[in-house]
């Protein structure tokens, strides 16, 4: 991975690697998560099913899908 080098002040150091291990994570982890964050996921939309009428939750695209283990799982601990 190519390296990139930047010159900082001393209190700009202290405050990123203060911040870096605030956040558990290295320094070069730290900088790249502030600088190419996550797009969060789209929101799951509530619509109606065009072949039985019924409301579905819809799910953001590139989303994968549920699984029946999936949902076995997330029932084991339902009363």
């Amino acid at each position: 991975m190519p390296s990139v080098t930047v010159k900082l002040s001393e209190a700009e150091s202290r405050k990123i690697r203060a911040a870096a291990r605030s956040a558990r994570r290295s320094v070069s982890a730290h900088i790249r998560a502030v600088l190419f964050p996550e797009k969060p996921a789209g929101r799951v939309r509530l619509v109606r099913d065009p072949e039985t009428g019924l409301l579905i939750f819809k799910s953001p695209p590139n989303t994968p899908p549920i699984t029946s283990e999936d949902v076995h799982n997330a029932l084991a601990d339902f009363p």
